[in-house]
């Protein structure tokens, strides 16, 4: 699809950096108006006052040598399936109306579309965790386990990263009528410290030998029946490379695969077995969970790194540059529901609700099943590692 000003497509995601006031602190002069209601509104809201026009914004973006529409060469990467996937997020996202939601879905899609640069050919690949490291996670866990019998480790703020934030809450009024649990919190920082160096190599090996530097490894999570994780990408100042680490799920446990997208534009369903390790650059694809967990628990760790040479600091501000004039018109101008389905953005995550099990690509995704073969890193799209082929047990029929 060619988007032009009144074709244009976005997707609805939001990022842990962005807040709601942000649309309406970067609106064009003329929405002045609705700005003082704002304010009259919510007199408390400094933070509203003190936020870039939307005039600078495209004066940034303008000298930045943006333009819109996107040629197929502004895509990173350029491929042909890459640009498809995109474009038709971008006309989702356009479609939203809620101008808060609506500008940070357009800052998710320039995120991935075209400001981050991408590292590996296909953005996930697939590998063994340490054996050794493996145990020590799995003891954690039991451990943690049996202390939760006796007193409640929730999710603190501490841990509340973009993927806790695109769970679906029970206190979340668009979420579906059923009980949710929270996740539960097993903390161990030293031993997440030593994930974090221990896996180092594996996540260099991945994108290639780029230097990485170490930027958090989160965890223990431990997530419990019926959770949801919607489809997301993570923050694009330090979360570029990452990996998540299955340490064990209950016995009770039915398959819960982890769903990304690749740069072909297609998309995956990967069910992982303990000691499984999905690499992946995790500020670019699209990733998530929209399956309900049907289990008593599963139990991950997330492990992120940047780039050496990454502007930690301002590379966040990058995707609100690139976001084009037009994000601000009228949602009416775009809407075709007989085009794409609807996008809703629902905390950090997004996802499709007229759509079973919320997105649509899982009527088509490939399919795959752990364990993962030790040995390599085992890139699914073309089924090759350092090791070989990749077996052929973890393809799972149609």
């Amino acid at each position: 699809m060619t988007m032009t000003a009144k074709s244009i497509n976005v997707i609805t995601l939001s990022l842990p950096f962005v807040l709601v006031w942000v649309a309406v602190a970067f609106a064009p002069k003329s929405s002045e108006l609705f700005r003082n209601n704002h304010l009259q509104q919510n007199p408390q809201d400094s933070l509203f006052q003190r936020r870039m026009q939307e005039s600078d914004r495209r004066d940034e973006y303008n000298r930045r040598n943006y333009s819109w529409p996107l040629d197929a060469d502004n895509f990173v990467p350029n491929t042909p399936g890459w640009k498809t996937l995109m474009e038709r997020r971008m006309q989702q996202v356009q479609c939203i109306e809620d101008l808060g939601h609506r500008y940070n879905g357009w800052l998710s899609v320039m995120t991935s579309a075209q400001t981050v640069p991408n590292f590996t050919e296909h953005g996930f690949a697939l590998t063994r965790a340490p054996p050794m490291l493996l145990e020590e996670l799995q003891q954690s866990l039991r451990d943690g386990l049996l202390q939760n019998e006796q007193s409640s480790m929730m999710e603190t703020e501490d841990g509340n990263e973009i993927i806790v934030a695109a769970i679906e809450d029970e206190n979340d009024s668009t979420t579906k009528t059923t009980e949710l649990l929270p996740p539960l919190w097993i903390p161990q920082e030293d031993l997440n410290a030593k994930v974090l160096e221990e896996l180092h190599p594996i996540h260099t090996d991945f994108v290639n030998g780029i230097d990485l530097i170490g930027a958090k490894a989160y965890g223990l999570r431990v997530y419990r029946n019926q959770s949801m994780l919607l489809m997301h990408s993570d923050k694009p100042d330090t979360h570029i490379v990452g990996s998540i680490l299955h340490i064990d799920h209950s016995e009770d446990s039915k398959d819960w695969p982890i769903v990304v997208e690749d740069f072909k534009g297609n998309t995956h369903e990967i069910v992982m077995e303990a000691g499984d390790m999905l690499l992946y650059e995790s500020a670019k694809v699209y990733h998530g969970r929209p399956r309900a967990f049907d289990g008593s628990w599963y139990c991950s760790i997330f492990s992120h790194y940047y780039p050496a040479d990454w502007d930690v600091e301002n590379e966040h501000w990058e995707s609100h540059y690139a976001v084009p004039p037009c994000w601000f018109d009228s949602a009416a101008d775009y809407a075709d529901d007989d085009v794409v389905p609807k996008l809703e953005v629902v905390g950090t995550g997004i996802r499709e609700p007229n759509n079973k099990d919320g997105w649509e690509a899982l009527e088509t995704s490939l399919k795959w099943k752990g364990p993962v073969p030790s040995g390599g890193i085992y890139d699914l799209p073309t089924g090759r590692s350092k090791g070989g082929l990749l077996k052929e047990l973890l393809k799972v029929p149609s």
